[in-house]
């Protein structure tokens, strides 16, 4: 897990082939000026969901990278929140047989009032590492 995810108190509660569960506790270091939860704080919990359940069916031969992210704000967060990423069967089987593409993940995140804060959209891309790798190498020349 990325660093900050741990920083920021992020815990995977379900993760399977498909979907991944993240919550995220309302805590004092991440909160903004009325107390709910900080707007960074819940896009990184939702751009962590989708990016963990990319990065569970990417092949080891390629590397998951974010595309596009936007977050819409709107409704104040009541206390916590969770976050659901998932993947459909069609796009399970464009990562195993696509040497390189995008897809856009499914997210829903929810407080603990049951509303839905933010509304996102988050695209991640795949490419070969061989291909990053010789990036690297045309680049050092």
């Amino acid at each position: 897990m990325v660093k900050l995810a741990g920083t920021a108190g992020l815990r995977v509660e379900k993760m399977s082939r498909n979907e991944v569960e993240v919550y995220l506790k309302n805590r004092r270091s991440i909160q903004n000026h009325i107390g709910g939860l900080h707007a960074c704080s819940m896009a990184l919990a939702a751009e962590s969901a989708t990016g963990i359940v990319v990065g569970m069916n990417v092949p080891d031969t390629h590397i998951p990278l974010i595309k596009t992210m936007n977050v819409d704000f709107v409704k104040r967060c009541q206390g916590d929140i969770r976050v659901k990423a998932s993947l459909s069967d069609e796009d399970f089987v464009r990562i195993h047989e696509e040497d390189r593409g995008d897809v856009t993940v499914q997210v829903h995140v929810e407080d603990e009032a049951g509303n839905e804060p933010i509304k996102t959209e988050m695209i991640w891309a795949w490419v070969n590492k061989n291909r990053t790798n010789n990036k690297k190498k045309e680049g050092e020349n």
